[in-house]
């Protein structure tokens, strides 16, 4: 990240908004909360301890949450992991919507951003004017608003890099969730790759073909795979 241009406004969470979601919107769009089956709740239990565990033996903070293609649950797993993590104790969780492609980890908390990640990107809006919490206190989210086809270009940006090492670096015990676009349907989460520490992914139990899995392997090399969550999306 040498040669980064510094963030134009540094980042000040206490202007965080709050943003309470209804249960039920939560339940019919499957985001974790208190009245979700215990099954899942212990599911998203044994991913979180398995992902920490891993970052934390490396010293990373960091990973992208990808699918091979649309529609495979890579974002519900990357907010529901969010959510899991930030319920441990002395921990803080940062989910960023870097699929500018098609945003919509906000829609899953029934919001509506003014300002997007795409707004500090092209022009500079401060990022806590974006920021929101969904009521969730060690929870924070940073989400995208519009659609970009041209997204590589825009996450390569020298304000997009300087805004990355703010964010990985501004608090110890913060973990960073970012959610890319399918690897096999764009170049972005492989563009983006030196900023983030390792990989978590999602495949779609009898969906996903061997074929995008091995394409996969070849095109992530060296980066460091962190798991592979096996869901069942339908």
């Amino acid at each position: 990240m040498q040669g980064a241009t510094k963030l134009v406004y540094p980042i000040r969470y206490r202007f965080t908004q709050i943003h309470k979601v209804e249960k039920d919107y939560l339940n019919r769009h499957r985001v974790l909360n208190p009245a979700s089956s215990r099954s899942v709740i212990k599911s998203y239990k044994l991913l979180r301890t398995q992902v920490i565990r891993k970052l934390a033996r490396n010293n990373w903070n960091s990973l992208a949450v990808v699918s091979a293609r649309s529609g495979q649950g890579a974002t519900l797993t990357a907010i529901n992991l969010a959510i899991s993590v930030s319920l441990e104790p002395n921990r803080t969780v940062l989910l960023a919507d870097f699929d500018f492609r098609n945003p919509s980890i906000h829609r899953y908390f029934n919001y509506t951003p003014i300002l997007g990640l795409s707004d500090y990107a092209l022009d500079n809006a401060r990022i806590e004017d974006m920021l929101f919490t969904p009521n969730i206190e060690s929870l924070v989210v940073l989400p995208g608003r519009e659609r970009f086809e041209d997204s590589s270009e825009l996450l390569a940006a020298p304000n997009m890099v300087s805004l990355v090492g703010e964010l990985k670096t501004r608090y110890a015990q913060r973990i960073i969730i970012y959610d890319m676009p399918p690897l096999l349907e764009s170049d972005d989460a492989l563009a983006f790759a030196d900023n983030y520490d390792a990989i978590l992914l999602v495949i779609e139990e009898g969906v996903t073909k061997r074929s995008d899995i091995k394409r996969i392997a070849e095109l992530v090399g060296e980066k460091p795979v962190l798991g592979t969550v096996f869901n069942n999306v339908s």
